[in-house]
């Protein structure tokens, strides 16, 4: 079943490649100019630039940059308005007429201040923090010191609906289930681990994150909360880079980047060396029943220390063949350590305190890692304006070797077992995908986006356990019932059309549908096991958008989503090496169904002034959870089964206003209700959570700016119990020094105490258990920032984007 679909899909982007041959390429037309004070001369920062056709109707949005310049592309011949305006400025309004491919350059335009309005206050532009586009918020991270020396985990816990708890694991509206995007592209290091990932990627190189709560058919089915999409800096001078050096007493990095535009290439790169320690200390005390009755306790103390150093780097390549045709090459490898080593004392007791046994466990891992990303794309406009062809392959290959070895000594120090598990992961991955765009109407408002997508995957797990035998910790026999290679295969076929209209009344509609096909297929070698499975998954999307007026939108939006079980998921080793909480994968799973409906308010006006309120209901059939099991002994053992389903419904609020012109808050609130049933084992769990932070920020004289974050989210509801809450704060000092482009920051995490506690409780009529977690969070760091050449921008060329997002700009 597996190789008869995969000469589908060449097929049907040949298709789309023979359209090419009956096409001639379009130009692109760009306007540009640069704006400054009238009086001072001084550059204009982020002042907004709008560009209005005859009809008054806004067809294109810009910002102007730390220069004052500003640029538009794709704009078509036609007569039209160019309406710029910024805080403490008189609006202005310019008509212009595109006719030929020339660039229509503005040259030099001048903004009056407007000292009534401000009352001759001094004013400085600060971007907002948070914007609202149609499925999605925006978290602008560039213009948020604190990120300055961080990595992208620091950068996602104030994006707003994320939650990033102590582990670096995110979460959207409570779920875990998400699909993360670098630049609009899968990412293996993201899907390997991405609590890791993000600690591996400096939030110095992310200049926004895109939160994506409606996808839309052109995205991946995959990812049952929402989509998460990190966008990085690029250069668009012909020479710029960055160094930047990070010390602390948790961490420290160095992330050199460089930036190379020459004619029609582009070239940028970054290197990512970092090392973090990460300690905790932890407690156990779980009890056991029987018919009601007590039958035992279990108690454990454990400390985990541990220090991770890794890198990663990528090298991105676009050439622009002329206007109409573009190639982009993207490398991107890491390599690292996650060791978790811990020292355990455990304690099995009789219901009424009498040890019954105890011993000392020490666990000593090795969990290398390391791995590679190549993307190849291509695209191709057409002679009718905003017809447009994407092709893009990729290849991703990585290594996972997580070994570990546990002796356990009794209170003599004698050593009375050991256990090794050589456990080695590889995963190789092809992507092919096309996409296609059709103008229906002369001015490009209406339009069908239709395309294809292949995604051919290959895991295999090859895993030795090994025990002592017969009571003798020195000879060490393999364990058959728990060696074995696991071999698992998942082809996924995919299919979307997309219709978009827009109306002069300010409506606007994306409707769509994406056809999925899975084709499973898996083996145990020594266990004689085989297995295949294929399904087919039909995912609808539709979203409608009402401008009210010039700064007040709704949209309601309604998605299907799916989760697929990962490796780590799947994979039957037996991890032992916490003797008295045991994890297991299952083969079995089965992919997990979301069906969610969304309705927004958006407020956003010229100023500085952003309100978003989302109301949502989220319903998952056959859920994937994680279901813990107890035997008399205490010893849980935990596994992911589709024995559940959950509801939630909830409201997400973010608003970023100025107190001050100086003076920025940017806040973020939640609350929501779950509940999880499970008739197969009895369970109907329900509870509300909720969540705040708030982020502020002060740029004061002399080129210094502080800033104070802090987030705290109540417990939340699980389907065995709840997690309980977490505290989580931050502040931050900057200088800058503009005649020497370096940039100096202080911050500190959780300086008045070493340790954040959050618990956990997990119970059924068997046991209950409850562990209190303490993580080591109080840290200090320096980060220096020294930039030549031109700053870091956006650049200004099209991506060529994977998982079904061609466009990053718009999440509709």
């Amino acid at each position: 079943m597996r190789f008869q679909y995969r000469f589908l899909l060449p097929l049907l982007i040949a298709l789309l490649i023979s359209k090419t041959g009956l096409a001639q390429s379009l130009p692109c037309y760009l306007i540009k100019g640069v704006l400054i004070d009238s009086a001072t001369s001084k550059a204009i920062e982020f002042a907004t630039i709008s560009i209005l056709d005859d009809q008054q109707q806004v067809v294109a949005l810009t910002y102007s940059d730390e220069s004052g310049i500003f640029k538009s592309t794709d704009i078509k011949t036609g007569s039209y308005f160019l309406h710029l305006s910024f805080v403490g400025y008189r609006q202005k309004r310019l008509p212009f007429k595109i006719t030929s491919t020339t660039p229509y350059d503005f040259g030099t335009v001048r903004l009056i201040s407007d000292v009534k309005q401000l009352d001759a206050v001094t004013v400085t532009g600060m971007k907002q923090l948070v914007e609202q586009q149609p499925g999605m918020l925006i978290y602008n991270a560039e213009k948020d010191i604190s990120n300055l020396g961080g990595t992208a985990a620091d950068v996602l816990r104030k994006a707003p609906i994320l939650n990033v708890d102590a582990a670096g694991n995110v979460t959207m509206r409570g779920n875990s289930n998400l699909r993360i995007l670098i630049n609009g592209k899968y990412s293996g290091q993201m899907a390997r681990n991405a609590a890791d990932a993000l600690n591996m990627m400096p939030a110095g190189s992310i200049k926004s994150v895109e939160v994506i709560t409606s996808p839309s058919a052109r995205y991946d089915a995959e990812g049952a909360a929402g989509v998460i999409n990190i966008i990085t800096k690029k250069g668009n001078q012909s020479t710029s880079g960055t160094i930047e050096v990070v010390g602390g007493n948790l961490e420290q990095a160095i992330n050199p980047r460089i930036a190379i535009n020459r004619d029609k290439w582009n070239v940028s790169s970054t290197l990512h060396l970092h090392r973090f320690r990460n300690k905790e200390l932890a407690s156990v005390d779980r009890t056991t029943f029987e018919n009601g009755a007590e039958t035992g306790k279990v108690r454990q103390e454990i400390v985990r220390d541990n220090a991770k150093p890794h890198s990663s780097g990528d090298v991105q390549i676009e050439y622009l063949a002329d206007s109409a045709n573009v190639f982009n090459f993207s490398v991107n490898g890491w390599l690292g350590s996650w060791p978790q080593n811990s020292e355990q004392r455990n304690s099995r007791l009789s219901p009424n305190g009498a040890i019954i046994d105890q011993f000392h466990q020490s666990v000593k891992t090795k969990a290398p890692s390391k791995g590679i990303d190549l993307n190849l794309g291509y695209t191709k406009k057409f002679k009718k304006p905003g017809e447009e062809l994407y092709l893009m392959a990729q290849h991703n290959r990585s290594t996972d070797d997580f070994n570990y070895n546990a002796t356990q000594r009794d209170d003599e120090q004698f050593l009375i077992y050991r256990e090794t598990n050589d456990n080695t992961t590889h995963n190789s991955e092809w992507t092919f995908q096309g996409d296609y765009i059709l103008p229906l109407t002369p001015s490009g408002k209406h339009a069908l986006e239709s395309g294809v997508k292949a995604i051919l995957r290959n895991v295999g797990s090859d895993y030795k356990v090994q025990t002592s035998e017969n009571g003798s910790a020195d000879n060490l026999a393999i364990v058959p019932s728990r060696t074995d290679r696991f071999d698992y295969r998942q082809d996924v076929l995919a299919a979307y059309s997309q219709l978009k209209f827009k109306w002069s009344s300010g409506w606007a509609l994306h409707a769509g549908a994406r056809m999925e096909g899975t084709f499973l297929e898996g083996d145990q070698r020594d266990a004689k096991v085989h297995f295949t499975s294929s399904f087919w998954n039909f995912v609808p999307s539709a979203t409608i958008f009402k401008k009210l007026d010039a700064n007040n939108n709704l949209t309601l939006s309604y998605t299907k989503r799916i989760s697929r079980p990962s490796i780590w998921d799947l994979n039957p080793n037996r991890d032992s090496q916490d003797p008295k909480n045991i994890v297991v994968g299952n083969p079995s799973l089965k992919p997990e169904e979301v069906n969610q409906v969304e309705f927004t308010y958006a407020l956003q006006t010229n100023s500085d002034l952003f309100v978003n309120v989302s109301a949502f209901g989220r319903k998952t059939n056959n859920s994937i959870e994680s279901i813990v099991t107890m035997d008399a002994e205490g010893v849980a053992t935990t596994t992911k089964q589709n024995l559940a389903s959950n509801a939630q419904y909830g409201v997400n609020f973010s608003a970023s206003f100025s107190l001050l012109p100086d003076w920025k808050i940017n806040s973020n609130a939640n609350i929501r209700q779950a509940r999880f049933k499970s008739g197969a084992l009895g369970i109907d769990n329900k509870g509300a959570a909720w969540g705040i932070n708030l982020n502020t920020s002060w740029k004061l004289p002399k080129n210094y700016s502080v800033q104070a974050y802090g987030d705290y989210d109540a417990r939340s509801i699980e389907l065995q119990g709840f997690e309980g809450a977490w505290l989580y704060y931050s502040f931050s000092a900057k200088k800058e020094l503009p005649a020497r482009k370096l940039t100096i920051t202080l911050t500190t995490v959780s300086p008045f105490g070493s340790y954040r506690p959050q618990k956990q409780v997990v119970s059924s009529p068997e046991f209950y258990s409850i562990t209190r977690n303490q993580y080591l969070m109080r840290s200090v760091k320096l980060s220096l920032n020294w930039e030549f050449g031109g700053l870091f921008k956006q650049g200004a060329g099209r991506k060529i984007n994977n998982d079904d997002l061609k466009n990053v700009k718009t999440g509709g």
